[in-house]
C-alpha cells in the first residue's frame, strides 16, 4: 500500500447504484495507489437498498484518505451523480472510478507528471482486468477533434482541472462525456491523452449485457449527443459531422459483433 506514503491533493468521484458487490474491489485499488488521493467521494445514486452503503461509513476511518458518501434523494444517472460530487470536492485535481473498475497502482502517480499541461487527461482502458505492461513512460499527445474519432475516452481513466472542467450534461444518461469532451475542445480547453493502461474493468463494453438493445440506445444518445452540440455550439457543427456519419456505418458492424461474441 501507497509505495511512496504520500497524499495528492485530488478528489476521486465513484457514481454508485446498486453496486456493494464491487465498491469494495474498486476502493482498494485506491487503497494500493502510489500516490494516494486526499477524498474519496461516493455518490450512491439512489440505491433500492436504503442503507446499501452503511458498512462503509462504519469503517470510513480505516482509510487512508477522508472517505465522503453523498445519497440523491431519487435515481439521476451517472451524469448528475457525477456533477454532485464535483461540486462537493474540496480540491482542484478530480478523478472519476466507476464502482465497477479499478485503476492500476500507478494510474494517479503517473498522471500527475503531466496534468500541469492539461485541463483533462485521459488514458488507455482495458475492457477486461490483464497484466499491465510495463512500458517506458511516455509524454502525453494533445488531442484533437480528429483524436475522438478513434480513440476511446474513458472517464475511468480521466484526471483533470476542476476550475477548468465543463460539467457533465445530465439530459443524457448515456454518452454525457462524448458531449464534455467535445464542449471542452469547442471552448479552447486542453485534452491530453497516455498511452497507457491506467483503468481496467471486468466486463466487455459490448456483448456484456444488453446486447443490441443496450447498443441501439448508445448509438441513439451518441447522435443526440451530437444534435445538441451542433444546436449549441453552431459554428462547430462542421466538426460534428464526421461523427454522425461514422457512427451510421459503426452502428451495423457492433451489433453484428454482439451476435458474434455471443
Amino acid at each position: 500500500m501507497n509505495k511512496l506514503g504520500l497524499n495528492i491533493e485530488i478528489s476521486v468521484i465513484i457514481p454508485y447504484f446498486n453496486a456493494s458487490d464491487v465498491i469494495v474491489r474498486a476502493l482498494d485499488s485506491l487503497i494500493h495507489q502510489t500516490l494516494l488521493p486526499k477524498e474519496v467521494i461516493i455518490i450512491d445514486d439512489n440505491s433500492s437498498i436504503v442503507h446499501e452503503l452503511e458498512f462503509l461509513r462504519k469503517m470510513s476511518s480505516t482509510f487512508p484518505f477522508d472517505l465522503i458518501i453523498l445519497k440523491h434523494d431519487k435515481n439521476m444517472g451517472a451524469a448528475a451523480a457525477r456533477n454532485t460530487g464535483i461540486k462537493a470536492s474540496n480540491y482542484n485535481l478530480i478523478a472519476f472510478l466507476d464502482a465497477d473498475d479499478c485503476w492500476v497502482e500507478t494510474k494517479l502517480e503517473i498522471q500527475s507528471k503531466f496534468i500541469a499541461d492539461y485541463d483533462l487527461l485521459y488514458s488507455n482502458y482495458k475492457e477486461l482486468e490483464v497484466q499491465v505492461a510495463k512500458r517506458k513512460l511516455q509524454q502525453p499527445k494533445t488531442i484533437k477533434f480528429r483524436n475522438i474519432l478513434r480513440k476511446n475516452l474513458s472517464p475511468v481513466t480521466l484526471m483533470a482541472k476542476k476550475s477548468s472542467f465543463i460539467l457533465f450534461d445530465e439530459r443524457f444518461r448515456r454518452c454525457d462525456d462524448f458531449k464534455m469532451s467535445i464542449e471542452t475542445l469547442i471552448l479552447n480547453r486542453k485534452i491530453g491523452f497516455l498511452n497507457q493502461d491506467l483503468a481496467f474493468g471486468y466486463k466487455r463494453a459490448i456483448g456484456g449485457s444488453g446486447l443490441t438493445g443496450s447498443l441501439t440506445k448508445m448509438s441513439l444518445s451518441f447522435l443526440k449527443a451530437c444534435v445538441y452540440i451542433m444546436l449549441e455550439y453552431p459554428k462547430s457543427a462542421i466538426r460534428i459531422l464526421p461523427f454522425i456519419l461514422l457512427e451510421l456505418i459503426k452502428f451495423p458492424f457492433r451489433c453484428l459483433k454482439v451476435f458474434i461474441l455471443n
